[in-house]
């Protein structure tokens, strides 16, 4: 079990008994790092949490079972949230839900995962997939210039949508099926917004809303292939 957030077993469960694996999956994940690694076995380092979560990267292991890493962004500001501030936030497109358990059971993926355990705080992730019925989005990218993520992460999809009333780009809204590791609240959707800096300084001008259920966060991607992985659902995009 990893120190970082709870597992959903029950959750996981209900997979092995799915006639359709379904897929793909987007993984949403919410990182708090540890201001320096703690390694269970006691070695001694000087990394950071997120330098030892960068070690840990499972790139290999993704592609392995076919799926990959697809955003990947440093959070510059919380604007929604409670006392967990979070540091990162990335999504793991995997080709369906059992591919993840088919990683998981990969012997190198055990090796690397002890950098993870060391560098993580805390983290909540969970399954979700694409809105049916909202268009394909713009083409665009958070990693162009001058471009911000907007990321809200509602606990019921009638919450406000911050993007409205404000100069946005939606490229992405997710249901959420539910966490697979974290606490124990729920979420409902997920939605992700491409902004401008001015935007950003704007909505951060309004200040900050304590919320337990809600997070709303700008982020810096450097990775950001959101749009992209929704061009053809039926598939990962390399």
């Amino acid at each position: 079990m990893p120190r970082y957030g709870t597992m959903n077993n029950e959750y996981l469960a209900s997979w092995f008994q799915r006639e359709d694996p379904g897929g793909p999956m987007w993984a949403l994940n919410l990182m708090k790092y540890r201001a320096v690694a703690d390694y269970e076995d006691g070695r001694e380092t000087t990394l950071t949490g997120a330098e030892a979560d960068d070690v840990y990267a499972p790139h290999e292991q993704l592609a392995a079972v076919g799926s990959r890493i697809i955003l990947a962004a440093p959070v510059v500001h919380q604007l929604v949230g409670d006392d967990t501030v979070w540091d990162r936030i990335a999504i793991a497109q995997y080709a369906t839900r059992m591919a993840l358990i088919e990683m998981n059971a990969r012997d190198d993926f055990k090796d690397a995962h002890a950098h993870k355990d060391a560098g993580m705080d805390s983290t909540i992730v969970m399954a979700t997939f694409p809105v049916d019925g909202d268009p394909v989005p713009p083409q665009e990218s958070g990693t162009d210039p001058d471009r911000l993520l907007l990321l809200q992460v509602v606990a019921d999809s009638s919450y406000p949508d911050l993007a409205e009333g404000i100069e946005s780009t939606r490229i992405g809204r997710f249901w959420v099926e539910d966490r697979f590791l974290g606490d124990h609240r729920t979420f409902a959707e997920s939605r992700f917004d491409l902004i401008s800096e001015s935007t950003a300084n704007e909505l951060i001008g309004r200040g900050t809303t304590f919320d337990d259920a809600n997070y709303v966060v700008i982020a810096d991607p450097a990775v950001d292939d959101v749009a992209r992985s929704l061009t053809d659902p039926s598939k990962v995009l390399f």
